[in-house]
């Protein structure tokens, strides 16, 4: 199989983004409370960006997020979201409790028809909702008119698998056990009612917690459980795990995990350039790595505080999102870019040595002074709860763009490279070529780019253990 590229939809206004960008990826993910919320919409942009240029999709049912933490589900005003209160009308019970700020509990799973009913349940929207989207918007006779789709594709637009209901595995959990088991029931009952679903490919989510995969008993269950069940590939997510930040066990024991989960195709749901590097022919260890539109290479399982995310360069030489002041002094100090001059000097090396991609030539016309139309110029204003006043950069829409399809062609560019590049120890000795290059910046913090030297020992440990069979 070649590595998927997965590229995971978040809101209503990533749907412009992602049709300029239906080229730079393979697969779109979407979470079940986004697709109940804004179906048509989505189911739109499915039929008219995916269908005809052959890409898929499939659809995260979320089920963990009923399981603990449900203030989460509910709005400033204390009331349950809408999109959630959609949810919970097509996944039907254990999820009522939530009505009466009750969490799903382990005990809930207790009489097998209830978990059999709830996994049909939730087969069922992830398989229908597009379909049902077109048919209740009466979407079909323009999509087939206008868009020139046949109605027969639109019929037969499903989902490229269904994942069976999942809920969080945390070691510390008391009840951690109990979930486990639960989770393998949902799987294996998925999977007999493949059929009713044109025989789809049924996979298991495993959500685990940083402290479930450092216990070495926990994860071996784990492992072994999931190898077992009959489910037909499997989507990984670890809980907040950032690659660039992670302590060296940290990583060594999502490889172990992958190495244990061997004999099914694995995707990990937040991953960046160490796990592409990862879907490697000569290791393959996952066949496929997710991520947003401009960051989402890490996740909370149950995220704290907010704000507006800020736009960053992303530097592809270090595979790694930059504020545009680090950006401006990385390229200084490898003499891209010379402020000593007028108009910060030619553009040439930086499209030899930086990225060529098509935004960045779009945006870089002359000189490097161009450079700067990377920047998040703008500033938003939050209150502190103790009424403190705090200001914070956002981009401009112009910035952003910028910022965001230059790190979906550069994330592009890393999996062709993977897909490409014949031998893996060529890019892991390219990688470590740029952080001699770069780490005497002045704005490099020490240690900072040791991610690099973590990625390659783990790499090269696995690459000679496939050597060694």
């Amino acid at each position: 199989m070649k590595p998927i590229h997965v590229l995971r939809y978040g809101t209503a206004g990533d749907k412009t983004h992602l049709e300029k960008a239906s080229n730079a990826f393979d697969y779109l993910a979407i979470n079940a409370n986004s697709a109940a919320y804004v179906s048509g919409s989505i189911a739109k942009f499915v039929v008219e960006k995916l269908l005809d240029n052959k890409k898929g999709y499939f659809i995260d049912p979320i089920t963990y997020a009923f399981q603990k933490n449900i203030h989460l589900l509910k709005n400033e005003d204390l009331k349950i979201k809408k999109s959630i209160l959609k949810l919970i009308e097509s996944y039907g019970n254990p999820t009522t409790s939530i009505l009466s700020d009750k969490p799903i509990q382990p005990s809930d799973f207790t009489e097998d028809n209830d978990l059999v009913l709830f996994c049909k349940s939730v087969l069922d929207f992830e398989y229908r909702i597009i379909q049902r989207s077109i048919d209740q918007e009466e979407m079909a006779k323009y999509l087939e008119f206008d868009a020139g789709v046949s109605l027969a594709n639109i019929a037969s637009l499903h989902p490229k698998f269904l994942i069976a209901p999942y809920f969080y595995l945390d070691v510390a959990d008391p009840d951690f056990k109990e979930w486990l088991k639960v989770n393998i029931k949902c799987v294996n009952e998925s999977k007999k009612m493949a059929s009713e679903y044109d025989d789809a490919l049924i996979f298991a989510q495993i959500v685990i917690s940083q402290g479930t995969l450092l216990d070495q008993v926990a994860l071996h269950e784990i492992a072994r459980v999931y190898s077992d069940s009959n489910c037909d590939g499997i989507t990984l997510w670890i809980d907040d795990l950032n690659e660039h930040d992670a302590r060296k066990e940290l990583l060594f024991q999502f490889t172990e995990m992958l190495e244990m989960l061997k004999g099914k195709p694995v995707y990990n749901m937040y991953g960046g350039f160490f796990s592409i590097l990862l879907m490697h022919k000569s290791i393959n260890l996952l066949s496929g790595v997710s991520h947003g539109l401009e960051y989402g290479e890490s996740r909370a399982v149950y995220p704290v505080g907010g704000g507006i995310p800020v736009s960053k360069y992303y530097f592809m030489p270090l595979h790694q999102r930059a504020d545009f002041t680090k950006a401006f002094y990385l390229l200084e100090h490898n003499n891209i870019l010379n402020t000593d001059l007028p108009d910060w000097g030619p553009i040439d090396r930086y499209f030899e040595e930086i990225c060529r991609c098509t935004q960045c030539k779009k945006v870089i016309k002359s000189t490097m002074l161009d450079f700067i139309q990377f920047e998040s110029d703008q500033f938003y204003t939050i209150t502190r709860k103790n009424g403190s006043m705090v200001r914070r950069k956002k981009a401009s829409s112009e910035t952003k763009q910028n910022c965001l399809y230059h790190y979906l062609l550069c994330k592009k560019v890393e999996f062709d490279l993977v897909k490409k590049e014949s031998d893996l120890s060529v890019l892991l000795e390219r990688l470590r070529d740029e952080k001699t290059k770069y780490e005497g910046c002045s704005f490099v913090e020490e240690h900072e780019f040791d991610y690099i030297d973590i990625w390659g020992s783990i790499i090269e440990r696995t690459l000679q253990r496939a050597k060694n069979g």
